[in-house]
């Protein structure tokens, strides 16, 4: 199984690869160092590891990586992009360290998140019997 789901990583196109394992996925794990450092940084961890976490089930159960794997991060960080945007923590000036952080990781998600809606329509026309 493991295998199977390495095997589907590694046909994924280069830049994909190196975009997950260099970019997106650290820089939502980097949420968890300003866990009880900032009073919205637990929820921000929340729906950052969320996103990820949440494909954990879809890959085990189809043993390769699809456009389902979008459905997650738009469930969790849609409103993950929303809540920074309307957190004052990042507003302010001078910024803070988690305020350069929250900036970083909502170019990276919203990036990810333009990514996800294609993703997510061509799973779910496939779904329905479309053209994927």
């Amino acid at each position: 199984m493991i295998l199977d789901i390495w095997a589907s990583f590694l046909t994924l196109p280069l830049w994909v690869r190196l975009w997950m394992g260099f970019i997106l996925v650290p820089i939502n794990l980097v949420s968890l160092k300003f866990v009880g450092t900032h009073p919205h940084a637990t929820w921000i961890a929340v729906l950052c590891i969320m996103g990820m976490l949440a494909n954990v089930p879809i890959l085990l159960r189809q043993r390769e990586f699809s456009s389902a794997l979008a459905l997650p991060h738009l469930i969790f960080w849609t409103p993950l992009i929303v809540g920074i945007l309307v957190t004052p923590t990042i507003w302010q000036q001078p910024m803070s360290s988690f305020a350069k952080f929250l900036l970083v990781l909502l170019v990276v998600n919203g990036i990810s998140l333009a990514f996800d809606t294609l993703e997510a329509a061509k799973w779910l026309r496939a779904r329905r019997g479309g053209r994927a």
